[in-house]
């Protein structure tokens, strides 16, 4: 047998051992964190939503809006907020770039770094709104720093990584303008895994090179709000991470929290992660924001279905046809999801 199908072999006997080791929240902490989804503001036409959904196509006026718009979310917040701002050479000239990043608390080592885009794709011929690509994915973020911002305080009595917190990145330039390529596309995130690497951190409870240090996985979120839509798990480094996530939606199954019916169509909602997917381990096949962080040795978790929801990158890709009961059922998984990788427990009487 060769030594790589051994390593397989015991890779995949591992997965259930690895994953309940992971400490999971008891079953009325999972109730309690999914009653902080209110579906107003996860509504496309709700007071989180709406303003994100509008075309914003980097260097423009609206896009400058939008970003407006994100930094002031998280300064009302209190969480400390860096804008990335910089110049690139596009098919249409010399274009303004910035990237939002914030971080909960800067002063902790290592973070759970969670992102998305929020440009939106030029498009000559008509309005491209980009709703699944990727205003949803900024909103459900934007949700999860909201929702779980009083647990994350310093001193909280729910929060037991002390030395871990939450950054999200709202990557801009990810589309092209013309053609994606290796330099028509993710500006924003070839400038800053450029850039992070070369920065150096000093922190006395963490040796570290540099920024790339800090981020123990990258959590990217693209292409989502559609009914019925499958991510595969396409990283070896972060299956246990995939198989979580698997493991926390059966359980808020189990607990009848998430929707079962699709709003849009009215028909039931299958489970959004495919361990069997062909592209399993072949993260290579699709390019993202992610990749300039892959090559320079960051995990990586690419949360983009498979295959793209059949409105990617055309004139369908707008309010109309995301599904209600998708976002709120992807905004409670991944709000459960940062919570227990960051041990916050929202009744703390309970034992992780």
């Amino acid at each position: 047998m060769k030594w790589s199908m051994l390593l397989n072999r015991l890779f995949f006997c591992c997965i259930p051992l690895i994953v309940q080791c992971y400490k999971e929240l008891p079953n009325e902490s999972l109730r309690h964190l999914a009653k902080f989804t209110d579906p107003e503001r996860l509504a496309v036409n709700g007071t989180l939503m709406k303003p994100l959904l509008v075309e914003r196509v980097s260097g423009t006026s609206a896009n400058i809006r939008v970003r407006e718009y994100i930094v002031q979310h998280f300064e009302d917040l209190g969480w400390h907020v860096e804008l990335d701002e910089f110049t690139d050479a596009t098919p249409f000239g010399e274009k303004q770039f910035a990237n939002i990043i914030v971080t909960q608390n800067p002063d902790k080592p290592s973070r759970l770094v969670l992102a998305a885009h929020y440009d939106s794709m030029y498009q000559p011929d008509f309005e491209f709104i980009g709703a699944t690509d990727s205003a949803i994915p900024c909103g459900i973020l934007m949700n999860i720093a909201e929702t779980l911002d009083d647990l994350l305080s310093d001193g909280s009595i729910h929060y037991r990584q002390k030395d871990k917190t939450v950054q999200m990145i709202f990557f801009d330039g990810e589309e092209a303008f013309q053609q994606w390529g290796p330099t028509d596309s993710i500006y924003g995130a070839r400038h800053l895994a450029e850039k992070w690497e070369s920065s150096i951190v000093t922190h006395p409870k963490k040796v570290m090179k540099n920024r790339l240090d800090q981020m123990e996985v990258l959590v990217l979120l693209d292409l989502l709000g559609t009914p019925n839509a499958q991510f595969p798990n396409f990283y070896r480094s972060t299956s246990w991470l995939f198989y979580k996530l698997i493991g926390i939606e059966n359980r808020l199954n189990n607990q009848s929290i998430l929707k079962t019916v699709s709003s849009k169509t009215g028909e039931r909602l299958i489970s959004m992660f495919n361990p069997n997917s062909f592209l399993t381990f072949m993260g290579e096949a699709i390019g993202d924001d992610h990749v300039p962080f892959l090559t320079r040795g960051v995990n990586i978790l690419h949360m983009i279905p498979h295959p793209f929801p059949s409105v990617w990158h055309n004139r369908g890709d707008n309010a109309d046809c995301i599904d209600q009961a998708v976002v709120e059922n992807l905004a409670v998984i991944f709000r459960t999801f940062a919570a227990e990788y960051l041990e916050l427990d929202p009744l703390p009487h309970n034992e992780l």
